[in-house]
């Protein structure tokens, strides 16, 4: 009987940094970020379930939730993250434990003229079956860059900013997505 984690290594590893100026306060921003229950406000490509619908929303140390997604038209990947550490104001490190993707990632932000620079790193994130790893080996993690810079990092900013994230500028992000990802060029290995 195969492994799945072993199995998994044929896949590579990905690493990358998206960010932007976010034009608010660090404590405004992290107050968006530290509150699981405001991420379905702005984010709006994917879904986050707790675990435990018991647990407190706000994100510490192993609090664990599933995130549950796709891209315009494609297969929906979910995955198990746990909080691995915070940083008030400054980082949240998270593992993807479990699911369609593993690896680390983090949310960081730094005072930055304007506002806050945000960054959401991929510390080495890899597709665990056939089906995620065949996204991958096509557009690498351009997929996912797409979803930061179109709907994850300018709905945050949004949303601090008390802008509308409503059904309109929810479908206006599923067009413009679908663009973003039409327009990825294919990897060799895809």
């Amino acid at each position: 009987m195969n492994d799945p984690a072993i199995d998994a290594l044929q896949w590579p590893e990905y690493q990358c940094r998206s960010e932007a100026l976010i034009p608010a306060a660090p404590v405004t921003v992290w107050a968006a970020l530290v509150d699981l229950a405001a991420w379905a406000r702005w984010w709006s490509v994917i879904r986050v379930e707790p675990v435990d619908p018991a647990a407190s929303t706000t994100l510490a140390p192993g609090l664990r939730f599933r995130i549950v997604g796709n891209r315009p038209g494609g297969r929906t990947f979910g995955w198990t993250v746990e909080v691995l550490a915070v940083v008030p104001n400054e980082r949240i490190d998270l593992l993807y434990a479990d699911g369609d993707l593993r690896g680390r990632t983090s949310w960081e932000l730094a005072p930055a003229p304007g506002g806050t620079a945000v960054a959401y790193i991929y510390h080495g994130v890899r597709p665990m079956n056939a089906a995620a790893a065949a996204s991958w080996l096509r557009w690498g993690t351009g997929v996912h860059e797409c979803a930061m810079r179109v709907d994850t990092l300018p709905g945050l900013a949004r949303y601090v900013r008390g802008e509308p994230l409503d059904d309109a500028w929810r479908d206006q992000v599923q067009v413009v997505m679908a663009e973003c990802v039409a327009a990825l060029p294919v990897l060799e290995g895809g």
